[in-house]
């Protein structure tokens, strides 16, 4: 009968134990890590992320040896709010994602746009700017075509890692066969003007600049789509700091002067 009282008694205990987290505290604690935020601001900088090869938003500008854009210009102002400076890490567009969620970089600014798959991976800020994507062929092509689907027959570039690559391959189309992916814009527009492609899906303001060298025309636009800045799930303190400046730039107008000065 002890024995059977003992028994009970010491489950009795491993349960107070376990719903109570135990009545002695542990030797052993883990200090609760810093947020991101308290990261940045200690180290002095916060670490960006982008593809700068996507004029107007981000470009690497030879003469001056520095990226510069619209959303560079957004990255900075991010930075300046926090009270650092920005690191810039120039890193081919497909490999963005996995940077970020590594720890790498901090932050994506790289005309980057919102989707619901890209959310389940990183924490997407407000709505900062918004584009159409677009159809471009060379101004002599005589293809034309009013829906996605009509493109399957044909020759067609995309930027890896976009949702232009994701759509198309939902038509249907596939890498290397009715699709050729491009690890840069300026490689993928160029591809075009000498006919290695019939046609490229890109964001409207890249034509924009592109078409200043080359003779493209538009022939299919989709409607405008939003974009965001992205980071870390689990850091709603440098999160909310990203949201108040974008909504401050609207607010204060800083945002439409960049806008004018990239855009146009």
């Amino acid at each position: 009968m002890k024995r059977e009282f003992a028994i009970l008694g010491l489950v009795v205990a491993l349960g107070v134990g376990l719903l109570g987290g135990w009545f002695i505290p542990s030797p052993i604690t883990t200090p609760e890590s810093p947020s991101l935020l308290a990261q940045i601001k200690a180290r002095g900088t916060l670490k960006v992320g982008t593809s700068a090869d996507y004029p107007p938003f981000e470009n690497y500008n030879i003469t001056l040896d520095v990226i510069e854009g619209f959303d560079v210009d957004v990255a900075e102002a991010i930075a300046a709010a926090i009270g650092v400076t920005v690191e810039w890490s120039d890193i081919p567009f497909d490999n963005l994602i996995g940077a970020c969620t590594s720890g790498e970089i901090d932050m994506l600014a790289a005309a980057m746009t919102y989707n619901t798959d890209r959310a389940k991976t990183l924490a997407p800020s407000s709505t900062y700017f918004s584009v159409s994507q677009v159809i471009v062929v060379k101004q002599s092509s005589l293809l034309t075509i009013t829906d996605l689907a009509n493109l399957t027959n044909t020759q067609v570039g995309v930027q890896s890692g976009t949702v232009m690559q994701d759509e198309l391959v939902a038509e249907g189309m596939t890498v290397g066969v009715n699709l050729t992916t491009f690890s840069r814009a300026d490689l993928l527009m160029a591809d075009l003007d000498s006919s290695g492609v019939e046609a490229v899906y890109v964001d409207g303001p890249i034509f924009e600049v592109f078409n200043r060298t080359y003779d493209f025309k538009i022939i299919f636009s989709t409607d405008p789509e939003p974009l965001a800045i992205w980071t870390r799930h689990g850091e709603p303190e440098l999160l909310y700091e990203i949201n108040s400046v974008i909504l401050d730039g609207y607010q204060s107008g800083w945002i439409y002067d960049m806008i004018t000065k990239w855009f146009g």
